[in-house]
């Protein structure tokens, strides 16, 4: 007996989903409490995602872009002040944008 081979039904191609499946890692939304400092202690923005491979930020103040620039290598603190932790990472500065600014874990 002949069987037919089964036809899995494909996703449409969008700009969406062509943006999901370059991405290394899944995204995941942080609450509304996390931020990032720099070294000196300046608040850079709220965290507003993370993933295994960066995070995105909004900016704290306009200061907050003009301080970085692409391609930029720097330590942050990232905290969560509802539980106390921070935690230092090595990042750089992957884009610029006037709401967000995207960060590379080294």
């Amino acid at each position: 007996m002949l069987r037919k081979k089964a036809v899995v039904p494909q996703k449409p191609v969008t700009e969406e989903t062509q943006r999901m499946d370059r991405r290394e890692y899944e995204r995941i939304d942080l609450p509304a409490t996390a931020f990032a400092r720099n070294m000196v202690g300046q608040e850079l923005g709220r965290v507003v995602d993370i993933s295994g491979g960066g995070l995105q930020l909004n900016p704290a103040a306009p200061w907050a872009r003009v301080y970085l620039t692409k391609g930029q290598q720097l330590v942050i603190t990232i905290v969560e002040p509802t539980t106390g932790n921070q935690t230092d990472v090595a990042v750089e500065v992957r884009y610029i944008r006037s709401n967000c600014i995207g960060l590379r874990f080294l």
